[in-house]
């Protein structure tokens, strides 16, 4: 019997085609809009960049400097030469370029704020979000690139560039920047080959590595991925709502009297009604990830994770389904079905970060957003979009399990009893 019940939701479903294009048709309208306009955004050169970098060196550039002249001390060439490679060394010295010439220049100061911090407090300042970026420099870091430059030794030289994926503009702006030094570093000390640095002494070309990492060391979120994201798991709970309505139009066409009549049990009804709810949910987001994902070629690192989360997320809409059914049977009428489309799904798409993300209005919305469970699913999909496995997000798979259980065992509750159903 509990199979005819599904037979029959889907059924409604499938033969309401308005309801079928605002559930598909609308996200993805909205998805394709919101995700390219902001694209359009950020590809413009207008916006004002504001940008707070922290260079961390381990080791002393000076130390690096002396000792590298000490070794050319050892070296037996003309004292005229080692002179030469010395005042040429001064004038490469790769840190302070990058500190006085490039992010300390005149030009980038409006726009690039320059932190120097100690290596102790790397940790901290990787947890501080203000931060667009952070550049690390190794202990001999300067040593190594003036071997490498002067004395021709196949030294690499390695620094660590990570950014803040949440500050996507202008911590690609001071990638880029980054980027652009260590071409022209590299072109500098390639000028040596030609006899224009100290005449006759040929240097070979330094290759300065840098290593870019967001700072959770995961990849970016796009617009298009975001809202792809927002929007899904906001129309999703729309099907909640959908369902009580109906439920509450067969209580009014005695439709569900006569279920009663024919000795089957109201909770067959409503077990029909939540196993229904989880099928359509779970359609709906994987049509919309479907089609977005191939339109958008986006692709799921981890799609055991991503079953998962769905499944979970399924679950909480089929718990709210069978309260707003209850609701409706108490109430005899469908006002909260309507309340719960028009005022609750706002409400929790703004606090779940359906429109914009809500960790950049203050940490308890954040917080708060994550208790709904849109916001809850939508942390999931993003860790798992950013490559995060299932043990990440285990956590969000477990509040909506219970909060799946926590909305039917209150339909339960609230439910009339025999004798109360009018």
């Amino acid at each position: 019997m509990i199979g005819q019940f599904i037979k029959k939701q889907l059924l409604l479903f499938i033969r309401n085609r308005h309801e079928l294009l605002v559930l598909l048709g609308m996200p993805f309208l909205l998805i394709t809009i919101l995700g390219l306009a902001l694209g359009n955004i950020m590809k413009n050169d207008s916006p004002t960049i504001r940008a707070k970098v922290a260079l961390i060196e381990r080791g002393n550039e000076q130390a690096d400097l002396q000792k590298f002249v000490h070794d050319l001390e050892n070296l037996g060439i003309p004292p005229e030469q080692k002179q030469m490679m010395t005042n040429a060394a001064k004038q490469m010295l790769p840190v302070t370029a990058l500190k006085n010439d490039v992010l300390g220049s005149k030009e980038l100061k409006p726009y690039i704020t320059l932190v120097t911090a100690k290596p102790s407090e790397l940790e901290k300042i990787r947890k501080d979000k203000s931060y667009t970026a952070i550049i690390e420099i190794p202990r001999q870091f300067t040593y190594s690139v003036l071997q490498s430059v002067f004395l021709g030794k196949k030294q690499q030289s390695t620094l660590s560039f990570y950014t803040n994926e949440q500050k996507e503009i202008s911590s690609k702006i001071v990638e880029d920047i980054v980027k652009t030094f260590q071409e022209r570093y590299s072109t500098f000390s390639a000028l040596g080959q030609s006899g224009l640095l100290n005449g006759s002494f040929s240097m070979p070309t330094v290759h300065v590595q840098g290593k870019v990492e967001t700072v959770t060391k995961r990849e970016p979120i796009n617009a298009v991925t975001y809202y792809m994201v927002g929007m899904s798991v906001m129309f999703v709970l729309y099907i909640a709502s959908n369902i009580g309505s109906y439920a509450f139009h067969e209580k009014q066409l005695h439709v569900f009297n006569r279920i009663l009549l024919a000795n089957v049990s109201k909770w067959s009804y409503m077990i029909g009604i939540f196993i229904s709810s989880v099928l359509l949910a779970f359609l709906q987001l994987s049509l919309l990830y479907g089609v977005t994902s191939i339109i958008y070629h986006i692709r799921w690192p981890h799609v055991t994770a991503f079953f998962a989360v769905t499944l979970a997320l399924c679950f909480a809409v089929g718990g709210l389904s069978v309260l707003l059914t209850s609701l409706n049977y108490r109430l005899n009428s469908e006002h909260m079905s309507n309340f719960f489309a028009s005022i609750v799904v706002t409400i929790f798409s703004l606090l779940g970060g359906s429109f914009f993300p809500s960790n950049q209005l203050s940490g308890w919305i954040h917080t708060l957003g994550n208790l709904t469970p849109n916001g809850s699913g939508m942390t999931a999909y993003l860790k798992i979009l950013q490559g995060y496995g299932l043990a990440e997000v285990t956590g969000s798979i477990l509040y909506l399990c219970l909060f799946s259980m926590a909305m039917v065992i209150a339909a339960i509750f609230i439910f009339p009893k025999k004798g109360e159903l009018s």
